[in-house]
């Protein structure tokens, strides 16, 4: 595979990526990832812009920024859920290793809470299968970088979109492997305007 991808975060962390590169073992590890744990990129800049703007929030409104970056790695180190053969694999072999841990394991484990369950088992799968690259499309019934909208529209636009069987398309692509991440160069940023 070989995609463009676009990073966005806060100015605080500029200066760490600029002389070590966008690097999965550094980055904060959280329990609720998507994708498990990574960097991650859009596929699209201005979804990239809206996260750079919460990132900086997240942080004194010290700036945002975004990186564009080439993806690179070999098929069989990416795992494509929007590849129903891929998304199919990725469940039975989720559900074999989630019975096999309830078998030796039994009662209520923290593994297994709401917030925890997705990261673990794509971390998991990660490593027993030598995936570096995992994309997903995420569907959303509200994206915030698009038209600004009252409280009042933003539920009728989620009723309308759940009534139309539509959504908000986010792909994103998590990636836990530095030698996949290539060509890093900062785009934008916040406090310069224009690069």
């Amino acid at each position: 595979m070989n995609e463009t991808g676009y990073h966005g975060t806060c100015l605080k962390h500029r200066e760490s990526i600029e002389s070590e590169g966008l690097d999965p073992d550094k980055t904060n590890h959280r329990l609720d990832h998507w994708l498990g744990q990574g960097i991650y990129f859009f596929d699209k800049y201005e979804q990239a812009l809206w996260w750079a703007n919460i990132a900086s929030s997240h942080n004194d409104h010290c700036g945002g920024i975004i990186f564009e970056a080439e993806i690179e790695a070999l098929d069989e180190e990416v795992l494509n859920l929007d590849d129903n053969e891929q998304l199919d694999a990725f469940i039975t072999e989720t559900q074999r290793t989630y019975n096999e841990i309830k078998a030796y394991c039994p009662g209520e484990m923290p593994i297994f809470e709401q917030n925890k369950f997705r990261a673990v088992f794509f971390d998991y799968y990660k490593i027993q299968n030598g995936i570096s690259v995992i994309i997903r499309t995420f569907n959303k019934p509200f994206a915030g970088y698009t038209e600004i909208r009252t409280p009042d529209e933003r539920d009728f636009q989620k009723q309308f979109l759940n009534l139309i069987g539509m959504n908000f398309r986010e792909k994103q692509i998590c990636v836990s492997k530095k030698d996949c991440i290539k060509s890093t160069v900062l785009i934008y940023n916040e406090k310069e305007e224009v690069i």
